[in-house]
């Protein structure tokens, strides 16, 4: 095919009819005619088509509709008009439910035609980039995403937890994705076996327990044979999400489990074995729950130095551009509309904001710009938020070094969200910043001392 040309094949019996239509579409497109199923066959084997023009009937007992199947056994998204005399609501329906993209009878109107076959290819397009972009989405959901030398040590870190049975505390702020480096632990540890969320702020106090551990009938009034968690998840992995919310008391049931790797039902003096994995997570400062006494001491030090810590956005700024193209690709095809393009100038204001509400927040925000075209949210920009120069610290410096102190920030954030925009290709940023790649790398080297 010659560059963009269109080329669609014509399926008729009807030498009249294959004639007008081909001396119609020629000009327009690069038309290949068959006059039988043996040449249609040929023809879809050595060529490449865009769309199919065939007739239902195509005498001598050939039913169209059996072409129609052979077509779509080799490339189920080939648009394919049907074309007949008989055009009832019948014939038409049986067209479509075959899987026929259109139906037209003998008489076409040419603009109509034209029409329905740049409708019926521009479709199967749309349907061929979606299926491909399905497919990358589909290989890509539930991992974390990110290239940044952030993410390359918490990888790291994920597959020292996954090799050995021992509990792993991950911490981190609302939205960083805390379950997802649980899940990664879980396929590097037991791929195959249970992963059984617990989401301990959902489950009230007095019920925390039983939902732990189980129990038998008898164990108190109205009781029933009940499995728990620890249980469910046997040998595969347990993960309590926001451990803090447990109050001290069951989180000393939780560490003598943890300790003695079984645990009782309630109702029972039964030993039961759990041969997984204990995952915990919490989104509080570890320092501060332990003055505070939200983490008991010894289950702290139970997790040792099994503690993982999952960055915020702000500190990954090189990964926004990969983040923002994925969810802009999946929430184009959750929602069925067009996939639009994140400009630079946008993607420049998305690596700039703080992200407070972090990975969740910025789907969020990706989500609304899939739907309304524009973004929105209360997400405060880098150059706005005042970094970790307070007011206090400022005056508490000369006017000299509190303005060396103010703009050092500026330029962290400054280059930090350009770099970020531009792939981490800091020839790139240099030009958008307007200065030389040297320049560039003098200013970095600045702001590191």
């Amino acid at each position: 095919m010659d560059g963009d040309r269109v080329r669609i094949l014509i399926v008729d019996d009807d030498e009249a009819f294959i004639g007008d239509i081909a001396q119609l579409l020629t000009d327009r497109y690069e038309v290949v005619m068959s006059h039988n199923a043996r040449e249609a066959l040929s023809a879809r084997d050595q060529l490449g088509f865009d769309a199919v023009l065939l007739d239902l009937d195509l005498g001598r007992g050939v039913d169209g509709f059996e072409i129609l199947d052979a077509f779509h056994a080799s490339d189920p998204g080939l648009p394919v008009i049907m074309v007949t005399r008989d055009s009832s609501a019948a014939s038409a329906i049986t067209a479509l439910k075959r899987g026929a993209v259109d139906y037209i009878d003998k008489r076409p109107d040419l603009g109509d035609l034209e029409r329905r076959i740049s409708r019926a290819i521009e479709e199967q397009k749309v349907r061929r980039i979606n299926d491909e972009l399905r497919k990358e989405i589909d290989e890509l959901h539930g991992t974390m995403i990110g290239e940044s030398a952030k993410m390359r040590d918490l990888h790291r870190e994920i597959e020292f937890a996954a090799q050995s049975p021992g509990p792993v505390l991950i911490t981190g702020e609302t939205g960083t994705g805390k379950e997802l480096v649980a899940r990664a632990i879980h396929k590097r540890f037991c791929p195959g076996k249970a992963f059984l969320p617990l989401n301990c702020a959902a489950v009230p106090r007095d019920t925390f327990s039983l939902k732990l551990f189980g129990s038998k009938p008898g164990a108190f009034s109205g009781a029933e044979d009940f499995a728990g968690v620890f249980e469910l998840a046997y040998d595969g992995v347990l993960f309590l999400d926001e451990i803090t919310e447990i109050d001290g008391k069951l989180q000393a049931e939780l560490l003598r489990a943890i300790q003695e790797r079984e645990f009782e039902r309630h109702g029972s003096s039964r030993r039961i074995p759990f041969r997984g994995k204990l995952l915990a997570s919490t989104n509080r400062n570890l320092q501060e729950s332990l003055k505070t006494g939200s983490l008991r001491d010894d289950l702290y030090f139970r997790f040792g130095t099994n503690i993982i810590n999952v960055p915020p956005l702000r500190e990954r700024r090189d990964d926004i551009p990969l983040l923002a193209r994925y969810f802009l690709a999946r929430k184009s095809i959750e929602l069925k509309k067009p996939k639009r393009e994140i400009e630079g100038d946008m993607m420049t204001d998305l690596c700039r904001r703080d992200w407070p509400g972090n990975v969740r927040e910025l789907e969020n925000t990706i989500e609304a710009y899939v739907v309304r075209g524009a973004f929105t949210g209360p997400s405060v920009s880098a150059g706005d938020s005042g970094g970790a120069l307070s007011s206090e610290a400022l005056f508490q410096m000369s006017y000299r070094d509190a303005k060396d102190a103010v703009l050092k920030e500026f330029q962290r954030k400054y280059t930090a969200a350009i770099i970020a925009a531009c792939g981490g290709d800091l020839g790139a940023a240099a030009e958008r910043m307007g200065l030389s790649r040297f320049g560039l790398q003098k200013m970095l080297k600045e702001i590191d001392t």
